[in-house]
């Protein structure tokens, strides 16, 4: 009997450490991280699995947490998503161009970083000068999302559905991105003929895709994703590509089949709405 009652006392007490923070709640460890690194100048909060913290006004960081991160999320899952992150994504919301600066450097030693906003898949973290506006944060949002989901997708799509959300509105469907900046930057790379053909754009490596004219082409691919998703096809197209990846890396056959005509065919179609968009 004295043998049981230990065994069992132990376990409670194994139990109850569990629920105060440990490996049980990884979030709650996220949180206590955040705290220790920041301190007390810092908000804090989470939606969903996004951990947050930032130096912003109370109204605004709750705007960011709940509204931009936390239904930006349900929404992406609602139209693209099958697999959930099973950890917590820490989101960085800094208030201006010299706090993002400072922090970045000192907390994780990055000086050559982009004005708006960056995500750190090694450290599962978004690191955001929140100043800019939400449209960066959305667009590494996706990134984020899309990690465990589709790990295999390639740098075309994930930065052209990624970037399709820079400018967006978020309606009871889903987000709708709208026309942004990047028009201008594709219409002056089909103008001089920098921009890929699309069956061409569609095998581009990493590498290839991120060259000197890495403006154009993620210009291309997010006008691209935009026009399927003004045919309604967007959501099946992420769904049929990463089912269908090891048969088709490229998207191209999915796309033509979608779409029933083969990407040069789909081209000059594509390239008629881009024509019309102001």
């Amino acid at each position: 009997m004295l043998r049981i009652t230990m065994w069992f006392a132990a376990c409670l007490g194994l139990c109850l450490a569990l629920g105060q923070g440990g490996m049980a709640d990884p979030y709650a460890d996220a949180q206590r991280d955040l705290r220790a690194q920041l301190g007390d100048g810092f908000r804090y909060g989470r939606a969903e699995m996004f951990v947050c913290a930032g130096n912003l006004e109370k109204d605004t960081f709750n705007a960011v947490v709940e509204g931009t991160i936390g239904q930006g999320a349900k929404l992406l899952w609602k139209q693209y998503f099958t697999k959930k992150p099973d950890y917590p994504i820490r989101v960085y919301l800094f208030k201006d161009e010299m706090t993002y600066r400072a922090y970045a450097k000192a907390l994780f030693g990055d000086t050559d970083v982009s004005y708006f906003g960056y995500y750190k898949p090694d450290k599962q973290a978004l690191v955001m000068n929140i100043g800019t506006g939400g449209g960066t944060l959305v667009h590494e949002m996706v990134h984020a999302l899309m990690e465990p989901d589709f790990p295999d997708a390639p740098t075309w799509f994930s930065e052209g559905l990624a970037s399709l959300y820079e400018q967006c509105n978020y309606t009871a469907d889903g987000l709708v991105g709208l026309v942004n900046w990047r028009l201008s930057v594709l219409r002056e790379g089909l103008k001089a003929k920098t921009a890929l053909p699309l069956d061409k754009l569609v095998a581009t490596t990493r590498a290839e895709f991120l060259d000197r004219n890495l403006g154009v082409h993620y210009a291309q691919a997010r006008y691209f994703c935009q026009y399927l998703q003004q045919r309604s096809l967007l959501g099946q197209f992420y769904r049929d590509y990463r089912d269908g990846y090891d048969k088709d890396s490229t998207g191209a056959k999915t796309l033509a089949k979608l779409l029933k005509k083969p990407l040069p065919e789909v081209e000059k179609d594509w390239l008629v709405w881009v024509a019309t968009l102001k």
